[in-house]
Formats: structure tokens, sequence, C-alpha cells
């Protein structure tokens, strides 16, 4: 009698286990339900919504603190990894970083520190680069962004713009 009582006792126990499992299981990916008086204060908002929202307050962030660079000279160079008119084509900048394109840009580190965030306003929207790169022809306010090929880089020619930059 006793061995069956101890049995039942752990067959229950077991069944209990099994059932918090599943429970637990089943309700760990689950969001927490908002309380009614939230949703009309507070609607759901998309991600990609939240996501410009962050990305505008630490745009605004960045150009607080930053230096601005009026009339700034924009040269453009290629990644091609072969020794030519851009550079060495060896594919590292002189912060020792990989050049890549539309981030690496080529400063006068009198002027700009390597490794400084530099922010273009370009068709409304901040184009954010890192000044990771130097040039012999790069000196004062001018820098040299970082472009796929030789031929963009060509094309692109020579612009002039107001330019922020943040030391990191």
């Amino acid at each position: 009698m006793k061995r069956r009582q101890i049995l039942t006792y752990l067959c229950f126990i077991g069944l209990l286990a099994i059932w918090l499992i599943g429970f637990l299981a089943l309700n760990v990916d689950a969001e927490p339900p908002r309380p009614e008086h939230t949703k009309a204060i507070m609607p759901e908002i998309p991600l990609d919504e939240l996501e410009a929202a962050e990305n505008e307050l630490i745009e605004a962030a960045l150009l607080a603190r930053s230096t601005k660079l009026e009339d700034v000279t924009i040269t453009f160079y290629c990644c091609e990894e072969r020794p030519h008119i851009c550079g060495t084509g060896s594919g590292i900048t002189a912060s020792g970083r990989r050049v890549t394109p539309y981030v690496s840009c080529a400063v006068d580190p009198a002027v700009i520190p390597l490794g400084s965030t530099i922010m273009i306003e370009r068709n409304g929207e901040m184009l954010r680069l890192r000044a990771d790169d130097t040039g012999p022809a790069i000196r004062g306010n001018r820098i040299d962004l970082a472009v796929q090929g030789h031929q963009e880089a060509l094309s692109l020619g020579v612009k002039t713009a107001d330019i922020w930059w943040c030391e990191e």
C-alpha cells in the first residue's frame, strides 16, 4: 500500500512539473497585455518610426557637440584594391581600418582628428561618415569621401558643403 501511495505521489508531481514547463514555454515570449487605460494615451508606434525618432535624437546629440566647418571642399576616391591615382590600393586607411565606401573619408588631422564622426547634410538627410584616412592632397577644410569605384569617384567631381564633425 505504501508503495502505491509513493508511486501516485510521484506521478502527480511529474504531471505538475510537465504542466508547469508547458505553461512557462507558452508564456515566455508573450508580451504582457497593455492596460486598457494606456491604449488611448499611448498608441502603438511602428518599429521603423521608433527607429527614425531614435536616429533623430542621436543626430541632434551629435550636432549639439559638433564643430561646424563651412565651405568644405569634398572630393571622392575609390576603394579599388590596386595602386592608382586614388591611392595605394591596399584597402587599409591611415587609422588601420578597412576602407568602407560611403563611410570612410580622408581628412587633414590638423583640422579634424582621426576617428571623428563627420556629418554632411544631403537631400534633407544627414550622411554620417568616419574620419579614417589621410592623404597628401587633403589639407585644410577638405575631405575626400570613399566611394565604390573609380568611375564613380570621377563622375562625382568636386563639391562644396558645410559639414559638422564630432570627436568620438
